[in-house]
């Protein structure tokens, strides 16, 4: 029995730590245990690629218009907890088109501003909008 244990002792202790180590390294990451407390994260980033972006106007705005680009990719940096808890679904990206009149849309195509809106959390900031503006094209009066 100590022939067997003894036989390659270091083989067998580096297969053990690496084997400890894969299984550390491959759990989910809801079940790993959290050796780094928040305070040493200073943030957390997670992407909405392809994001649809809607048009904002006012009810009785009968105008059409064309957005392009259709989608944009948002960066979005804060809390991991409530990033992680929020759905692309609750994440805003609209171009308003109630701040221009007639006369600023005679040229049929005019560039506007993305403004992004989610539920309201101080814990979570705008990184980065890709495009940040688009053509909004008056396509009927």
């Amino acid at each position: 029995m100590r022939e067997l244990v003894l036989n390659n002792f270091w083989w067998k202790v580096t297969a053990l730590l690496l084997a400890v180590l894969v299984w550390f390294g491959f759990r989910p990451h809801e079940k790993r245990w959290n050796l780094f407390p928040d305070t040493f994260r200073p943030y957390y980033t997670r992407y909405f690629i392809a994001h649809p972006v809607s048009i904002s106007k006012p009810a009785a705005d009968t105008r059409e218009f064309k957005v392009t680009p259709s989608e944009v990719d948002i960066t979005l940096t804060g809390d991991e907890k409530t990033l992680r808890a929020l759905r692309g679904s609750q994440l805003r990206a609209t171009a308003d088109v109630g701040d221009l009149d007639a006369t600023d849309l005679k040229a049929k195509t005019n560039v506007l501003t993305i403004k992004i809106s989610f539920p309201n959390d101080e814990k979570i900031k705008i990184e980065r909008v890709n495009p940040d503006q688009v053509q909004v094209e008056l396509l009927k009066e």
